[in-house]
């Protein structure tokens, strides 16, 4: 198999969806097709007596194609015949590699085609990421005289649909590999399931009750270390030889990894790293887990303790008597095939002075002068009228509220000193709109910190009451910063946005 990657038009993609580096979608093709995930598929290779002579070996990564869609196949829902007809027409522009052939004259290639946040697709009569319908699938269609298979992957992020329901993983990206492994592999043993119309050639594995290879393991997620240094979440895949779901058949093994592998623990509080099993050969199996090298003032635990799948959380608390210093904990698992550990740097620091003083650095923060801020004209200053009102004393800042292109700035800088324990800055804000939409930020409202942009508000936020805002800016001690509202407005239909009662509040 040569597997090339398809960016279905420009969007909001996953971060490692779009990114090329390790661990990304572009790397877990690159690894598990040159992998034991790979191997032992052989049993499912078609001998010449009665067979079609074909043989499974491992594949390769043929790239990763961002394509420009035609419009009338790119829609908010998209279905399976416009992938299809998008897919013909970019292999044939030269867009995407051509379809390759093995020795035989067989195809190999797979389009694994990935789409942005927001979009539907729709096939055989349901659709991505709502009940009832599905998480991805793999197809096939023909093209001159041979065919092409590819596999369709809606977007899983949050807000998708798909972000419940199509894996187990906390995080996006473990999920999407995991959906792409199950696509990957039944693409694999069953490359011309589009063609097919009955429950026979061109078929190739497949079950009249349980469906493909995948199917019939659906869900049984587990982690794979593939040899890049990456571990990836893959779905097993049902082996004929054993009747059970697997990731490969090389004898069962794990190996032990932390993440992070080093933690700084102040005195008197704690810090937890996850602790992970992922399999390295065969199928997952239950792995009791151990911590020592804990000194005295430090105590390691684990839970769980035996785990088959997932990982267990390691939590090191140091007492206030604790020492400082640096010291290592071994983490020990120990299943039937053998036994492997990782080792987890532990450093402890004395925890800081107390702290009891309370500063709050804005100059004017309820805006009743136009004193100590920078701003546009009449943002500050006499703004009575009747129209809007402070949320508190007689003061406030009103920026934009024009209906026509203008743009509102309001700023000022202090200097966070190098002591503080913490700095948090808050206000509070109002959202006066004339523009009628419920889905569409013509007219907005950006406060930031430096080049740190805190927030974004726009006509979409208006409200009826002031509402308030808090950031943490510790990062930002021993260091001056600016403070800065600015706010933009389209050519018609005004937006006023209101702020009043500022701070900048600092414990040392």
């Amino acid at each position: 198999m040569r597997v090339i990657e398809v960016l279905y038009g420009a969007g909001a993609y996953e971060a490692h969806v779009s990114a090329t580096t390790t661990p990304s979608i572009a790397s877990f093709y690159t690894a598990m097709t040159n992998s034991s995930y790979f191997d032992w598929l052989t049993e499912y290779d078609t001998p010449v007596a009665g067979g079609t002579n074909q043989t499974i070996g491992r594949g390769t990564f043929g790239g990763q194609f961002m394509i420009t869609p035609a419009a009338a196949r790119n829609g908010t829902t998209i279905n399976d015949l416009q992938i299809q007809a998008e897919l013909a027409a970019q292999i044939a522009a030269g867009t995407l590699p051509q379809v390759s052939f093995d020795a035989a004259g067989n195809p190999n290639t797979y389009y694994a085609v990935f789409f942005p946040h927001g979009k539907t697709i729709a096939q055989g009569g349901s659709n991505s990421c709502q009940a009832g319908g599905f998480c991805a699938y793999h197809g096939t269609f023909t093209q001159g005289s041979h065919d092409v298979y590819y596999g369709v992957h809606p977007d899983l992020q949050a807000g998708s649909g798909c972000d419940i329901g199509c894996g187990n993983a906390p995080a996006t990206f473990n999920n999407q590999t995991a959906v792409a492994s199950h696509e990957l592999i039944e693409a694999v043993t069953d490359a011309e399931v589009g063609l097919a119309t009955v429950t026979g050639a061109p078929l190739g594995w497949y079950d009249a009750t349980n469906g493909e290879i995948g199917d019939i393991c659906n869900a049984q997620d587990t982690s794979f270390a593939a040899g890049d240094g990456a571990v990836y979440t893959v779905q097993q895949e049902f082996d004929n030889a054993t009747s059970n779901c697997i990731v490969d058949q090389g004898g069962n093994d794990f190996s032990v990894t932390a993440s992070p592998a080093s933690l700084t623990v102040v005195q008197g509080t704690s810090k937890t790293a996850l602790i992970g099993t992922p399999i390295t050969a065969g199928s997952s199996q239950s792995v009791s887990l151990s911590v020592s090298g804990a000194p005295a003032g430090v105590t390691a635990t684990l839970s769980p303790t035996v785990v088959t799948s997932g990982g267990s959380t390691l939590t090191v608390s140091a007492a206030t008597t604790a020492p400082t210093g640096v010291f290592a904990l071994t983490v020990t698992g120990t299943a039937a095939s053998g036994t492997h550990t990782t080792s987890v740097s532990v450093t402890i620091t004395a925890a800081p002075p107390a702290c009891a003083t309370t500063t709050q650095l804005l100059g004017n923060p309820g805006f009743e002068t136009t004193a100590a801020w920078t701003a546009s004209p009449s943002v500050l200053g006499n703004l009575s009228g009747g129209v809007h009102v402070p949320r508190t004393g007689s003061g406030y800042a009103w920026l934009d509220g024009y209906g026509t292109t203008h743009t509102d700035t309001l700023l000022q800088t202090v200097t966070i000193p190098a002591t503080a324990c913490s700095a948090t800055f808050s206000f509070w804000f109002k959202i006066d709109t004339g523009e009628g939409t419920t889905f569409v930020a013509f007219d907005n409202l950006t406060v930031a910190a430096n080049s740190t942009t805190l927030l974004t508000l726009s006509n979409l936020n208006h409200s009826t009451a002031y509402a308030q805002k808090s950031f943490d800016l510790t990062a930002f001690k021993g260091q001056a910063v600016t403070i800065k509202f600015t706010a933009t407005e389209d050519a018609s239909l005004q937006t006023s946005f209101l702020i009043d009662d500022t701070a900048l509040t600092v414990v040392q």
